[in-house]
């Protein structure tokens, strides 16, 4: 879940910099203080709607191959 929330979260901060400096024609400085602003925030929501979806839509990780073979 957490490589989820820093993917949507870099190209969140990245189109919000990008869009801040060409279609609002903010300050160069304000567009890049938007991006870890923007990144962190996005990425937050994003796993914390991730944790709260009931448990079989979540994103689940792969057993190890010791936990596929258990006998006890």
């Amino acid at each position: 879940m957490a490589w989820i929330g820093i993917i949507v979260g870099t190209f969140a901060g990245v189109f919000s910099a990008v869009a801040a400096y060409t279609l609002y024609a903010l300050p160069l400085w304000y567009s890049l203080m938007l991006y870890p602003t923007v990144g962190t925030t996005s990425a937050i929501l994003t796993i914390l709607v991730m944790v709260h979806l009931p448990p079989g839509l979540r994103p689940m990780a792969q057993p190890h191959r010791d936990e596929t073979h258990r006998t006890a």
